[in-house]
């Protein structure tokens, strides 16, 4: 009888200690929308406001005054921990309307304010700005700041409105193999990353039900369907590791697809995000190519075709493997100066008007995309 009364005590005391913890955890004071994640992102095209509030987690019974304030010194310490490469937004782009923020007794949220992007001058396609908001003081009531979400990181970027090429009928070859140009022999190239944005306007639905995105046939080659898989799955072929998406891509939007390679492992990344991986200890790649056949190719393999049909607005090779993070922050565009850049074609001009059938090489290597005729554009698109 005396152990069922100890444990019935220990219960109870258990019980009345989660009751006391949950209680605790109620009460606490944090940015509104940061409720799975301080991060909150937003593109804009125009100059534009932001509402900034506070909420409480539960009702208050006083009124609890609230101080915010932008501190641009945590954007190095956040790059450093999450990898990003996020930017101060200049002071002069932006205004915070204020600094005092008061949810009102009897409520649980505050009146907002306003943070204004007044102007895009200075923003570049490539950079992403980063706004750190701090809530310094809370007073009144029993009100805690919940310090996950003590600092609300607002990531900011411009929307960028470009043209895309078109790959019904018209594909790209890039000389890797030419020595003379930036980079010399790619024969050996210990790590690599392709990446492309795309818009497929329809799957292939005739054996081998395959689409080219970019690459070098039996070699290393990002494509998109197979005999063995469905005809909508992204897939790293060639070199004896193949790697295959789990989700399939959709036809009619643009998509952001990209393999690494870090001389161990190849990484499948749908927009921005892992899908899939296999251990390949297959060593260097010949981005040089196998053969006078199977060379570097964009929308479709010299040896057996396999068009892509739809349209391209970026496209990029690396000689190194890019992380999540870096994918991710550069979807849309990044600096031509990037480290470990090899390639970089934006697809939205040509690169003379002697030349209309070729698209240059941002990065000043010359590698540039020789299309197989004059390319034709697709006007309005956007990126994010």
């Amino acid at each position: 009888m005396k152990t069922k009364i100890i444990l019935i005590i220990a219960v109870l005391l258990n019980v009345l200690s989660s009751c006391k913890d949950a209680d605790e955890l109620q009460n606490v004071i944090y940015f509104t929308g940061t409720e799975n994640s301080p991060v909150l992102k937003m593109s804009i095209e125009e100059p534009t406001s932001l509402g900034v509030s506070v909420r409480a987690s539960s009702v208050t019974e006083n009124d609890i005054n609230v101080t915010v304030a932008v501190n641009e010194g945590l954007i190095e310490g956040y790059n450093k921990k999450t990898g990003t490469n996020y930017k101060a937004l200049p002071a002069e782009v932006y205004s915070l309307g204020g600094k005092n923020l008061q949810i009102k007794a009897g409520k649980y949220v505050s009146e907002p304010l306003q943070l204004s992007i007044k102007t895009l001058k200075g923003f570049t396609d490539e950079d992403v700005y980063c706004v750190p908001i701090e809530i310094k003081d809370a007073q009144g009531g029993n009100f805690s700041v919940l310090e996950a979400s003590r600092i609300m990181y607002l990531v900011i970027n411009k929307t960028i409105i470009t043209k895309a090429a078109e790959l019904n009928g018209n594909y790209f070859k890039v000389d890797f193999e030419n020595k003379s140009l930036g980079k010399g022999d790619l024969s050996a190239v210990n790590q690599l990353t392709m990446e492309a944005r795309i818009h497929v306007d329809k799957f292939q639905t005739a054996n081998p039900f395959i689409s080219t995105v970019m690459g070098l046939e039996e070699n290393f080659l990002l494509r998109i369907g197979d005999v063995t898989i469905n005809n909508n799955q992204l897939q790293l072929a060639g070199g004896g590791y193949p790697v295959t998406s789990v989700k399939g891509l959709s036809a009619n939007v643009w998509t952001h697809v990209a393999v690494t390679y870090d001389g161990s492992m190849i990484r499948l990344y749908i927009n921005g995000e892992l899908e899939s991986y296999v251990e390949a200890p297959r060593g260097p790649v010949n981005l040089a190519g196998l053969d006078a056949n199977r060379k570097f190719y964009i929308g479709q393999t010299a040896l057996y075709g396999r068009y892509l049909y739809g349209k391209i607005s970026e496209a990029r090779v690396w000689t190194k493997a890019l992380t999540k993070e870096e994918i991710r922050n550069g979807m849309c565009a990044v600096s031509p100066t990037s480290n470990g850049l090899l390639a970089y074609w934006k697809f939205n001009s040509a690169k003379s008007e002697t030349e209309l059938d070729v698209v240059p090489d941002l990065t000043g290597n010359g590698y540039h995309a020789k299309g197989i005729r004059k390319v034709s554009w697709v006007e309005g698109v956007r990126c994010p």
